[in-house]
């Protein structure tokens, strides 16, 4: 049996209140999912854009790169 199928076996042997919550849970963890997507996203749109300029300018010193993130 796969996960699916042992999900589907302990839903139906649910009450409903408790059902609801359920939903509430799942459809919570899919916004959690499609956020951590765009930020995985945008982290990799961030490092190419990065390098782009890395390229572009060349690089940077160390300490130049600390003062830029505030360190």
């Amino acid at each position: 049996m796969n996960t699916k199928d042992l999900i589907i076996q302990e839903l139906e042997a649910t009450p409903e209140p408790l059902l609801n919550e359920i939903l509430d849970f799942v459809r919570f963890l899919k916004v959690k999912q499609t956020r951590e997507a765009i930020e995985d996203r945008e982290d990799i749109e961030d490092s190419q854009q990065a390098l782009i300029e890395a390229k572009e300018k060349g690089t940077i010193s160390l300490e130049d790169f600390k003062k830029e993130l505030g360190l």
